[in-house]
């Protein structure tokens, strides 16, 4: 089957379904954007992520994989997902913890929801992304 932006377009909106609390802010958008926030578009069944800041390209990558796009689609909405509840949770833990546990643990958490092989490549990827943070230290945030 070959990608086209609307079997992209419902794939993302299928997903978001999973994710309780998702805003159109935390997923990418499918029309040209500035700004530093992600947008998505298909030529030629191959799907492009592109993020552009000041007319200045920062990032583009491609791939023919529809799951491997829902993949990266995922990971930057869990990521804000995560950000805004371990903000709202900071005040329940120890002044000088490391905030990066609790968005990570939760971000994780999210991650399962869409795709268990994917919550365990950003789990196992944690150190080397997030130097300093312990898988242990993420394992054990509390999430309630």
């Amino acid at each position: 089957m070959t990608i086209t932006m609307k079997s992209l377009r419902a794939a993302v909106r299928d997903m978001a379904a999973d994710l309780d609390g998702v805003t159109t802010d935390d997923l990418v958008v499918f029309d040209h954007q500035d700004g530093a926030r992600p947008y998505l578009w298909v030529q030629d069944g191959i799907i492009h992520w592109v993020v552009e800041e000041r007319g200045q390209l920062l990032h583009h990558r491609t791939t023919s994989d529809l799951y491997e796009a829902l993949r990266w689609v995922a990971l930057k909405a869990t990521r804000s997902m995560a950000m805004r509840w371990e903000l709202r949770q900071r005040d329940s833990f120890p002044a000088g913890r490391d905030s990066r546990i609790g968005w990570l643990a939760k971000q994780v958490e999210l991650l399962r929801r869409l795709d268990a092989q994917w919550a365990e490549q950003f789990r196992i990827g944690i150190p080397a992304e997030y130097p300093g943070v312990r898988l242990e230290d993420v394992d054990a945030h509390p999430l309630t």
